[in-house]
């Protein structure tokens, strides 16, 4: 990966930008969005994915390969929309959210959940919670309204 520094909000919430993205439309509070996305679990490191193990991804665990909501209604984490203003379509970034605002999410029910199919995925997110749950959202932006 190429070493971009990561910006640090004053939440703890932080993300590295890895492409721009394109177009007038920017990620803001009431913007209607759609992204590719994969969720790692930090704390479950490998050496093949050093990221972290994937628990989520919307090419496995979503009908079209996509998330989509408005920002802002709390559907999901605010950390994660946090890290995604001003993000344009076609955008890239790592988002990295702390592990006591992905506890605070859980609570909420604003985590993206794997299908009941991906096994691994599930096993994964259940052992999250007895952890540091620190994740880290690679997102893509598709769609911003």
């Amino acid at each position: 990966t190429i070493n971009i520094p990561f910006e640090e909000l004053p939440s703890g919430v932080s993300y590295r930008e890895y492409r721009q993205g394109k177009g007038e439309a920017t990620v803001q509070n009431g913007s209607k969005v759609a992204v590719e996305m994969t969720v790692r679990c930090r704390s479950f490191a490998t050496a093949n994915e050093p990221g972290g193990l994937k628990y989520f991804t919307t090419k496995d665990d979503t009908d079209f390969n996509e998330l989509a909501w408005t920002v802002g209604t709390g559907e999901l984490l605010p950390g994660l929309e946090e890290g995604m203003i001003g993000m344009r379509k076609g955008g890239l970034r790592r988002i990295e959210v702390p592990s006591t605002m992905v506890f605070a999410a859980k609570k909420e029910n604003q985590l993206p959940l794997p299908k009941s199919t991906n096994k691994d995925g599930k096993r994964r997110f259940e052992s999250l919670f007895k952890t540091d749950a620190t994740l880290l959202f690679e997102v893509l932006v598709t769609r911003v309204k």
